[in-house]
């Protein structure tokens, strides 16, 4: 008896174990949660307008999934709704995809299409699950995304999953997800579109990733603009990293532009062989690092094989524990007015605001060997003269080993290369390599590279000064004379 009842026992086991998933055939039916609940084998049921899906459900390829107006999914512990084939989950009246019940961990809903196809994903509200994008092209309007757990990814509530995919995603809230809002694997290069987007605290497990942590698009474009990130001032959440960590080809561009970014560990930060360009963000109050030297920056650029190119304009800065930091990069350029026709012409525009730590302001600090470019920007200082913004800016004159920050925007020479001295006038005398003015002893010279990086400073003493301690070059001597600027170029 005992022997039969085992057997039986197993029979049963057995059974459920084959009820657990439901395939459809692939002969191009269409399926909804209604007709699915008018299959028994699929384990789905009704109750109104709710359906509840206790165990796995494949769309398999060939045939297709259409979401219910209206409708509430309730799906079990572990349970996905996997799609290979193809699917619409537009709706007008507004549907849930929820967990059954409170224990639950549900995955959400996944794409697994083998073949190129699109899809739009619109008025759904995810919460307890994710959400896999695992189809060429994805368009998600509309949708909320809270309180997804890492069952069906720890990348994000949104995984970008697909390879040479392309995701957009707009008007959309990410809130209190336990991982971050949208993520991607590393060798995944997947192009993703952010438009007018909410992200409230997400990542709240607190883990090392931002809010936004994907990897560049390859041929497809990286677009974050117009989008709100708040913070929860959590000391391992940043906002927003976009990274190329192992060397992807493509065009790779990103673009940052238009957003509000409070609250969290770092603003913004790239990572690897990119072009970007950071534009007009508010980037405030990103400072919950709890160690200064591992993080806290406004803006954050990390590229030490040097094949990054950044363009950083109009952005507001203001209380990080660093404004800009820099590490390494091809060509990273935070204003260069020189030549408005250029092609790397960028006007600055970046103001910085009480961005410091241990009791000194750090505007910009360049931790790498390139030169930076930063002219055109408001700096943290009652006088925006070189003498003031070198004390909020880090780079070759405190170490020798950094790479130099053109802050100072060109002066140019007036046409003085040698005049006849008389009343006001000077003029650099090449024999001597001295400074001859017509200025008061006392009266101070500042001498620049003619990239606008003060180089030193002199004073006249019985109408020349000396330039003791320069490189040969060309510089740009500036003496203010009681008011009256006079402006000489030397050549030593």
């Amino acid at each position: 008896m005992k022997k039969i009842l085992l057997i039986s026992s197993l029979t049963f086991l057995a059974a459920a174990a084959n009820a657990q998933d439901f395939t459809t055939q692939g002969d191009g039916t269409t399926y909804t949660l209604e007709s699915l609940s008018q299959i028994a084998e699929s384990g789905v049921t009704k109750d109104g307008s709710a359906y509840t899906m206790p165990s796995n459900v494949t769309i398999a390829q060939g045939d297709r999934f259409e979401l219910d107006e209206g409708a509430t999914l309730k799906l079990g512990d572990g349970v996905l709704l996997r799609i290979e084939g193809t699917a619409d989950l537009s709706v007008e009246e507004r549907a849930l995809i929820t967990r059954n019940a409170e224990a639950d961990k549900p995955k959400g809903i996944g794409f697994y299409v083998d073949d190129p196809g699109s899809t739009t994903v619109k008025n759904v509200d995810f919460e307890y699950c994710g959400l896999r994008d695992g189809i060429a092209e994805i368009s998600i309007d509309n949708c909320t995304f809270r309180y997804s757990t890492n069952a069906l990814s720890s990348s994000g509530a949104l995984s970008l999953s697909e390879d040479g995919g392309n995701c957009t995603v707009t008007n959309c809230t990410f809130e209190g997800n336990e991982v971050p809002a949208i993520g991607g694997g590393a060798n995944i290069a997947c192009g993703l579109t952010v438009d007018n987007c909410l992200f409230i605290d997400n990542n709240t497990a607190n883990s090392n990733r931002p809010q936004v942590n994907v990897t560049v698009g390859g041929d497809n474009d990286i677009v974050i603009k117009n989008s709100t990130f708040t913070g929860n001032k959590r000391n391992m959440v940043g906002a927003i990293a976009v990274a190329n960590m192992l060397s992807l080809d493509g065009s790779n561009n990103v673009l940052i532009e238009n957003c509000e970014i409070r609250d969290h560990r770092y603003g913004i930060t790239t990572n690897g062989a990119l072009n970007a360009v950071i534009k007009d963000n508010q980037i405030i109050s990103n400072k919950y690092e709890t160690n200064a030297m591992n993080g806290g920056s406004g803006i954050s650029i990390y590229d030490s094989a040097r094949k990054q190119s950044v363009m950083i304009t109009g952005n507001h800065i203001e209380d990080s524990l660093w404004g800009i930091t820099i590490i390494g990069g091809k060509n990273i350029n935070c204003g260069k007015t020189g030549d408005p026709s250029a092609e790397d012409y960028n006007p600055g525009g970046n103001v910085f605001v009480d961005n410091g730590n241990n009791g000194k302001l750090f505007d910009l600090y360049n931790n790498g060997t390139s030169t930076v470019y930063a002219q055109g920007n408001k700096w943290n200082v009652a006088e925006q003269t070189a003498e003031e913004i070198e004390k909020v800016v880090f780079h070759k004159t405190d170490d020798a080993s950094l790479g130099e920050v053109i802050y100072m925007p060109p002066m140019g020479d007036g046409g003085i290369e040698s005049v006849e001295k008389q009343s006001g006038k000077a003029y650099f005398d090449q024999n001597s390599k001295q400074i001859m003015a017509d200025a008061a002893d006392g009266t101070k010279v500042q001498v620049y590279t003619m990239g606008g990086m003060l180089a030193g400073e002199y004073t006249i003493s019985g109408g020349s000064a000396g330039l003791d301690g320069l490189q040969d070059g060309v510089y740009i001597a500036r003496i203010n004379a009681n008011g009256k600027i006079m402006i000489v170029k030397c050549v030593l």
